[in-house]
């Protein structure tokens, strides 16, 4: 348990500090859009339109610390059985 809480906690610090990083990056580009999703989970969806730009962090930032959690304790089982 101790393994798939330090591995989720260290993944979702990376993947929220990621993805403001490329959310700055966008709006620094002045890219027009900009979608980065693990298959239909959005993490990060960016947006420019002549009134403004938006930034929508979805559900995916939720998922990524979830899956790096369970690999930070699969991968503390394996060595634990060794």
């Amino acid at each position: 348990m101790i393994a798939f809480a330090l591995g989720a906690a260290t993944v979702a610090v990376l993947a929220v500090v990621g993805a403001l990083v490329l959310a700055a990056l966008a709006e620094a580009s002045e890219r027009p859009e900009l979608r980065v999703a693990l298959g239909p989970l959005v993490v990060l969806e960016f947006e420019r339109t002549a009134h403004g730009s938006s930034t929508t962090f979805g559900p995916g930032l939720i998922v990524l610390p979830l899956l790096g959690g369970l690999l930070n304790a699969a991968g503390a089982a394996i060595l634990r059985t060794r």
